[in-house]
């Protein structure tokens, strides 16, 4: 067996195994058992338990990214609320799909993104997609101005709430009727109008955050 195919191969059973299991059956051994491998390799490829992770993190990311850029890019000529709006569909998603990779990648005391440079410059760039897609609803607003990044972690935040409730139970246990498309559709447009909205970025909120930050600063 090559070497990239075995290292694919132990990626995968790691995290079959965290999904059939969880994150504590996790091991080598077993790793190298059920991709057939000697029980050695495992180490060469990932060195420790959380090179593994880093890996699962960075398939993860690197997966979240490209599900983000065909979101946009299947709306490429639509409204750029209807672009928000898949984008943060395509988020919460990935997240359903993918919930080993997702319970993982956000998860910094399991992957510490300061040792793992790869991680982190992919979860930025994932994080990215979300901001470019704020962005483009505010035409004429820099893409570093404070407002959009605190408008792009909420819709973060709200499309991460949202995928993290249904995978966990509580909001299936609370309605179990619940249809996850029409749920899915409905989050995706009012974040997106929210997103869009241009209230956010009023003259009025911008001496609200002024006035807010200028008696913090007083006061420390």
């Amino acid at each position: 067996m090559k070497a990239l195919e075995a290292k694919k191969r132990l990626l995968e059973e790691s995290v079959r195994l965290i999904q059939e299991q969880g994150l504590g059956a996790l091991s080598f051994r077993e790793m190298a058992r059920r991709a057939g491998v000697s029980h050695q390799l495992p180490y060469h490829h990932f060195s420790s338990r959380e090179g593994i992770l880093a890996a699962i993190a960075l398939e993860g990311f690197t997966d979240l990214d490209e599900a983000l850029v065909a979101a946009a890019a299947l709306e490429a000529k639509a409204a750029p609320q209807k672009i928000l709006k898949e984008v943060i569909r395509a988020y919460v998603t990935f997240a359903l799909k993918h919930p080993v990779h997702f319970r993982v990648m956000f998860r910094p005391e399991l992957v510490p993104v300061q040792r793992h440079p790869e991680v982190l410059a992919q979860a930025k760039a994932s994080f990215g997609r979300l901001l470019d897609a704020v962005a483009s609803c505010h035409a004429g607003v820099k893409r570093n101005d404070p407002r959009l990044l605190e408008i792009a972690n909420a819709l973060w935040a709200a499309a991460h709430g949202l995928a993290t409730l249904w995978l966990d139970g509580p909001m299936r246990g609370n309605s179990p009727r619940l249809s996850l498309a029409a749920l899915l559709n409905s989050a995706s447009e009012m974040f997106s109008e929210a997103g869009a909205s241009t209230k956010r970025l009023s003259q009025n909120s911008s001496d609200k955050l002024s006035a807010a930050r200028t008696a913090s600063s007083s006061t420390t």
